[in-house]
């Protein structure tokens, strides 16, 4: 065998991009290979923001095969047979026929003599390269064909020769060179196999390898931190991001000005991060440190300190901006951006945001007052908290601070309430209102953003603005999930078709969906069976509980009684023995049983258990109050049945010859059936 190795060199590639394209093109290539049978083994691949790299150890020539090409239908029309024939070269004798699934076809059987590997891997390269996928791509000077960024070279090399051939496509002919560090080490040089490529690589200021790179920037934060006695704050998104930005990776630290530090947290953060690509640090004590860790795509000969100023004074002219907005905003109290809330449209159909902080801020005060008997921490303070909560939410979107990092909406109107003296609950809430369901952290929090997010829903229904396919552009279908996931986390009993149609109420304009609310409810049930199969509910039960009740915190109830009781090995088996039940008795539906038509034992035993569960089940409804806890005896009461019906099945011959036999046992099975039904509906 000899080395392979393939270096398409290009402007920089995006980084997200990265990691999806090298995994593909590796595909592409070792697809290639087995299509044309050529052996391969060592295969690998790097990628880095200027080339996407492949290697491999393949056999000097492909494998001698026979094929069976497919044709047309013998029946076909001579026109479509003839083209077939004229595509392969071939005449009518040269086929056979074969009959698959009662239809026969023409076949060609073809003969693929082996032939030297070096000519088969100009086109191999080719196709491959213009068919590696990009989410946005692009074309250049006169060629048409399309790639994520330009490429400027081709290295091809194959038992130490070059590869030759011209990919006229984009104007290159493929070469045995290749360049280094587009900084340090610009230069072409020639490589002869793979170890050659990467030693002068390596000595010419690149670090081809993804994974590579990573662990040499973990090493140098791990130094870092020992030196200084800090923490860097690495996030996996940030560090994927980093080494898919640069070829030759040189971790620096600059230090934050002291005057900066009195900034929110995530004032000084953001502008780190999603604007710099900096990781943040971190003081023993896990208070933010006033320095900060980049990675630089180069090296200078003072130690890095000119690029460290250079970073250093680009992050200070952004936290300058910050401090400013950040007092200039506390100049005035938060509730006083109201106003300005006027000026910006929330939807042309819906109005302002202004007018959308007035319709949950009246659904809050109906909320509280509708629900205030079933949710015991909602009391007399919490409409008050409710209706504050909503007038301040989204008072902080015309602020200075979030209209130049538009990241810390929430989060700003958050820090401004707290330092104007707002309850902590309010604080709390407007910080919260952005995230997920499951990620709030107060009941009060958790209320705001379930009434908040029911009238988004209903809103965007009512001007036929709801999801289609994959497209969600309102974040619908998020908003419907972290409503249940709220409801389930603070078993909040809330009648969402009540809340929806006071949302849809309150909407402006005369054309707007009259079947709104029906519609927000189903979605919103659609979402509710997803969660229930993800926590291993049976399918046939979740339509069950769905279908019989539109109360999402009962039906979370049920189905966790129903988990811990129907997943045990009784309970598996009365399901089991019950849909056998439903499948025998098919659309009967009389429940009449004679006793003198009973001869078996079994089937005398379970009829005689039928009524005992008849009147159990009559005296559980008729003693609790608790809808759950009476759903949890009448379950255990159904388990108990499980023995007698296992040992009908097995011992009694329900299609009895004789018809009246067979029908009443019918009709005890449909007792049976309805008896579990009025329990699992």
């Amino acid at each position: 065998m000899s080395n392979f190795l393939l270096e398409v060199l290009v402007e920089e590639i995006p980084a997200r991009f990265q990691a999806g394209a090298i995994a593909e093109f590796e595909k592409l290539m070792t697809a290639e290979f087995d299509r044309q049978r050529i052996s391969y083994s060592d295969v690998r691949s790097f990628i880095s923001p200027r080339r996407i790299v492949f290697s491999a150890d393949l056999g000097e020539k492909t494998q001698d095969f026979q094929e069976e090409k497919k044709g047309p239908q013998i029946t076909a029309s001579a026109e479509v047979i003839g083209k077939f024939l004229k595509a392969n070269g071939v005449t009518r004798e040269n086929c056979f026929e074969k009959t698959i699934d009662k239809k026969t076809f023409l076949f060609l059987a073809m003969h693929h003599a082996a032939k030297n590997t070096s000519d088969c891997l100009a086109e191999i390269i080719k196709k491959s390269i213009s068919s590696l996928s990009w989410k946005k791509s692009m074309h250049w000077g006169s060629h048409q064909m399309h790639f994520v960024r330009p490429i400027r070279n081709i290295l091809a090399v194959f038992g130490g020769k070059v590869v030759d051939f011209s990919f006229d496509e984009i104007g290159l002919k493929s070469t045995n060179q290749t360049f280094g560090h587009r900084f340090l080490a610009p230069a072409a040089f020639s490589v002869q196999n793979t170890e050659d490529y990467l030693r002068k690589l390596k000595e010419n200021f690149v670090v081809v390898d993804r994974e590579l790179r990573r662990r040499i920037v973990l090493d140098e934060i791990k130094s870092i931190e020992r030196k200084y006695g800090i923490s860097v704050v690495v996030s996996e998104d940030l560090m994927n991001e980093v080494v898919g930005l640069v070829e030759y990776p040189v971790v620096l630290m600059g230090k934050v000005p002291s005057k900066f530090m009195k900034l929110p947290e995530e004032a000084i953060i953001t502008p780190m991060k999603v604007h710099q690509r900096y990781f943040p640090t971190r003081d023993k004590d896990g208070k933010l440190a006033p320095y900060f860790v980049f990675v630089a795509n180069n090296s200078t000969l003072d130690s890095g300190q000119t690029i460290i100023s250079g970073n250093e004074r680009v992050l200070n002219a952004r936290l300058a901006d910050a401090l400013f907005f950040f007092e200039t905003d506390l100049q005035k109290p938060l509730d006083s951006h109201l106003d300005s809330l006027k000026k910006i449209t929330f939807n042309v159909k819906l109005g302002s945001v202004f007018d959308r902080i007035q319709r949950v801020t009246n659904l809050c005060r109906f909320a509280a007052a509708e629900l205030k008997n079933q949710n015991s921490f909602i009391d007399e303070s919490t409409e008050d908290l409710l209706v504050r909560i909503a007038t301040l939410a989204k008072c902080d979107l015309s602020t200075s601070m979030v209209y130049e990092f538009t990241e810390l909406q929430g989060i700003m109107g958050a820090h401004y309430a707290r330092i104007q003296g707002e309850n902590p609950e309010v604080c709390t809430a407007i910080r919260e209102q952005y995230l997920q369901g499951d990620e709030l952290s107060s009941p009060i929090s958790a209320f705001y953003s379930l009434v908040d997010k029911i009238e988004l829903i209903t809103s965007f229904f009512a001007i036929g603005k709801e999801p289609t396919g994959s497209k969600d552009p309102f974040a619908l279908r998020r908003a419907a999930i972290s409503i249940l996931k709220i409801i389930k986390k603070y078993d909040i009993k809330a009648d969402l078709e009540k809340l929806s149609k006071k949302a849809f109420d309150q909407l402006p304009g005369s054309d707007l969906n009259p079947k709104t609310v029906e519609r927000v409810i189903a979605f919103i049930m659609e979402r509710f069976k997803v969660l229930l199969k993800d926590d291993g509910i049976d399918h046939d039960i979740i339509l069950s509980l769905i279908n019989s009740s539109s109360d999402v915190l009962l039906i979370y109830q049920k189905s966790a009684i129903l988990n811990e009781i129907m997943k045990t090995p009784k309970g598996e088996r009365l399901m089991l023995g019950c849909k056998r039940a439903k499948n025998i008795i098919g659309s009967n539906a009389s429940t009449e049983v004679s006793r003198l038509l009973l001869s078996e034992d079994e089937e005398k035993t379970l009829f005689s258990k039928i009524n005992e569960l008849e009147t159990q089940l009559s005296e559980i409804e008729r003693q609790e109050s608790d809808i759950c806890e009476q759903f949890e005896k009448e379950l255990e009461a159904c388990v108990g049945m499980e023995e007698y019906v296992s040992d009908f099945f097995d011992k009694v011959l329900v299609n009895s010859e004789d018809q009246v036999v067979k029908q009443n046992r019918l009709n005890m099975l449909t007792k049976l059936v309805q008896l579990f039904s009025k329990v699992v509906p």
